[in-house]
This record gives C-alpha cells, sequence and structure tokens, in this order.
C-alpha cells in the first residue's frame, strides 16, 4: 500500500510541475480594488464597488463588487451582482483560466483564505453565453488539470488524505476517485 501511495506522490508531482507551468502560461489574474473596468482577450470586465457590501461583527463593513458587467468583444452578456471580498483585504482577484477544460475562459472569486485560499468557480456557459457560478465547484483546490483526458485532481487543505479526482463534463464535476 506505502508502495503504491509513494508511486502516486511521484507521478502526481511531475504531472503537478507541468501542469502548474501550463497554467501558469494560460492563466491571468484581474485584480478589482475600486469601480473600475478591466480586460483579458475578447472579455471585458466592469465592476462598481461598494466599501460597504458586506457587514461582520467582528471586522465591521468590508467590501466587494456590488455590480459585475460583463461584456464579450463590447457586446453586454450579463451582470452579475453582490461578488464579495471574502477575505476582507480591499480587493478581490479574478483568476482567469479554462478549468473546466471546453475552451472557454472561466473565472475564480476567492471565498476564503487561511494556509491556502479556497474559490468560488464561475465557468462559461457556452449555450447560454454567460457566466454561471457553480457551488459544487467551491472549495475545489486544483492540483493537476489533465486536459486529454478531461480530470482535474484536488488536493484537501493540509494534505491530510491522498486528493480526489474529478472527471469535468461540461459544467458538472464527477468524482471518480478518492
Amino acid at each position: 500500500m506505502k508502495n503504491k501511495i509513494l508511486i502516486l506522490i511521484t507521478l502526481f508531482s511531475a504531472m503537478l510541475v507541468k501542469a502548474q507551468q501550463d497554467d501558469k502560461d494560460s492563466s491571468t489574474t484581474l485584480s478589482f480594488t475600486k469601480s473600475e473596468t478591466l480586460s483579458v482577450a475578447d472579455l471585458s470586465f466592469q465592476a462598481i464597488w461598494d466599501d460597504k457590501l458586506s457587514y461582520s461583527d467582528n471586522i465591521g463593513y468590508y467590501g466587494g463588487i456590488a455590480e459585475l458587467r460583463v461584456f464579450k468583444n463590447k457586446k453586454h452578456l450579463q451582470t452579475i451582482k453582490n461578488i464579495e471580498d471574502g477575505i476582507a483585504l480591499g480587493y478581490i482577484n479574478f483568476e482567469m483560466n479554462d478549468y473546466n477544460i471546453d475552451g472557454y475562459l472561466d473565472f475564480t472569486v476567492p471565498i476564503s483564505c487561511g494556509r491556502s485560499c479556497n474559490y468560488s468557480y464561475y465557468l462559461y456557459n457556452s449555450k447560454t453565453k454567460k457566466f454561471e457560478y457553480r457551488k459544487e465547484w467551491d472549495y475545489l483546490r486544483i492540483q493537476i488539470m489533465d486536459k486529454e483526458k478531461k480530470q482535474i485532481i484536488s488536493q484537501p487543505d493540509g494534505m491530510q488524505d491522498d486528493g480526489k479526482i474529478y472527471q469535468v463534463e461540461g459544467l458538472k464535476l464527477i468524482e471518480i476517485k478518492k
């Protein structure tokens, strides 16, 4: 059993180095700190920032994007409301990448950070031509993306187990192995 785990760790490590390089080349970060418009590829994101979007008893008011207007080739696609600065640092980073391996850019928004960050995923639906928030993707920590097999290896925080392997089918995640 220990040999199998060691072999898996070695294989995952080698794949991780390649995947991180591949993802580094295809990933872009947009950082919103105020009302502004930021762009990547043919997408533009017009954010309306609100310093008092959210309230917490322990930190008081903290901000976020009250309204996000999304444009593709200058055509309005949709408006997303109330994206909180979940870590209350005065900014929200959108990490842009093709997370569901369908050829379209998607984005993540951090929802919590400790030793590492956890994210909410907004995946582009080519049928509706809109980004969809996918709750079942919340807290997914992608370590390796196998684009050929359309699989994701997710490593839990603290590495308390061997992680999970998911098959990506459109906007859905199907757990295939623990």
